[in-house]
C-alpha cells in the first residue's frame, strides 16, 4: 500500500509541473530544490513522515528519528516541488515512495515531473548539465534551453532516477537533469546554481542564484585551509590517538 501523505491544506493548482529532490552525492539535488523554494516563496501543504530504520545518538543518548518528505506549492504558479530529508534505506522503500509521490502527481493532474541528480566528474571549467528524460519528444525543448545529453549507458542511483520511471510506467513524462560535481561529499553549489539555470530556463522563471556562488567561495576557501592544515601536519598518527567510530 502507498504511504500516507498527511495534508494541512489543498494547493490552487491546475496542470502543473512537479519538481521532486532527495539528498545525494554532492547534496546537489536537495540544495536546488531547497534554493528554488525558498526563492519561489513556495508554502508547504503535504507530507510524508514515519520512522527511520535506524538511530542516531549524540554523546551516546540515543533518539529514532522522524523521516519526512516535505510538498510545497508555488502561490499563483503551476508548480509543486516535493523535497525528503533522506533516502529510502532499501530498494522496496523507495519503490514504494515513489509510487506514492506518482500517485500525488496523478491526484493533482501534473504534467511533467522533474528531478536532479549528481554527475561525478573532473570538469575543470564550468558544470555541464545532462538530460535523462522519458519520452523522445523532450529532448528538443531540453536541447533549446542548452542542456547536454549522454551517450552510451548509464544509471542514475537512488529517488532521483526512480521517480521519473516510476512515472513513465504510469503515464507521466519525467526529466533528470544532472551537473558535474568534483565531491562527493561536499555541497556542490554551483553544479545546484547550473541545474537551476537549465530548470529555471525551461519553467520560463528567474531566480537570483548568486548566494549559490557565494556559498561555493566559503566551501572552496575552507577546502584550501584543511589542504594546507594538512600539509603542515602531514604526520603518521600515533597509536594512542583516537579516531570516529561509525556503527551501522
Amino acid at each position: 500500500m502507498p504511504m500516507e501523505i498527511q495534508y494541512t491544506s489543498e494547493p490552487e493548482v491546475n496542470e502543473p509541473i512537479l519538481i521532486a529532490a532527495w539528498p545525494g552525492m554532492g547534496y546537489l539535488a536537495k540544495i536546488s530544490a531547497d534554493y528554488l523554494r525558498r526563492r519561489l516563496k513556495a508554502e508547504l501543504f503535504a507530507e510524508i513522515s514515519y520512522y527511520q530504520n535506524t538511530i542516531i545518538y549524540r554523546d551516546s543518548l540515543a533518539e529514532l528519528p522522524m523521516l519526512r518528505h516535505r510538498f510545497y506549492s508555488v502561490p499563483g504558479k503551476d508548480i509543486l516541488i516535493c523535497v525528503g530529508d533522506a533516502q529510502p534505506s532499501t530498494p522496496e522503500e523507495a519503490m514504494k515512495l515513489a509510487e506514492t509521490v506518482v500517485e500525488f502527481a496523478i491526484k493533482y493532474n501534473v504534467q511533467r515531473i522533474y528531478t536532479m541528480a549528481a554527475y561525478p566528474s573532473d570538469y575543470s571549467d564550468e558544470p555541464h548539465v545532462y538530460g535523462v528524460y522519458t519520452d523522445e519528444g523532450l529532448k528538443e525543448e531540453l536541447e533549446r534551453c542548452g542542456v547536454s545529453f549522454l551517450e552510451g549507458e548509464g544509471a542514475v542511483n537512488g529517488l532521483n532516477g526512480i521517480l521519473i520511471g516510476v512515472a513513465k510506467q504510469r503515464g507521466i513524462d519525467g526529466v533528470c537533469l544532472m551537473s558535474d560535481i568534483r565531491y562527493a561529499n561536499v555541497p556542490q553549489h554551483l553544479s545546484s546554481k547550473a541545474v537551476l539555470e537549465k530548470l529555471t530556463a525551461i519553467l520560463g522563471l528567474e531566480i537570483d542564484t548568486t548566494q549559490l556562488v557565494k556559498r561555493a567561495k566559503k566551501i572552496d576557501a575552507s577546502i584550501q585551509r584543511n589542504l594546507l592544515d594538512f600539509d603542515e601536519t602531514d604526520e603518521p598518527l600515533k597509536k594512542d590517538e583516537k579516531s570516529l567510530r561509525y556503527i551501522s
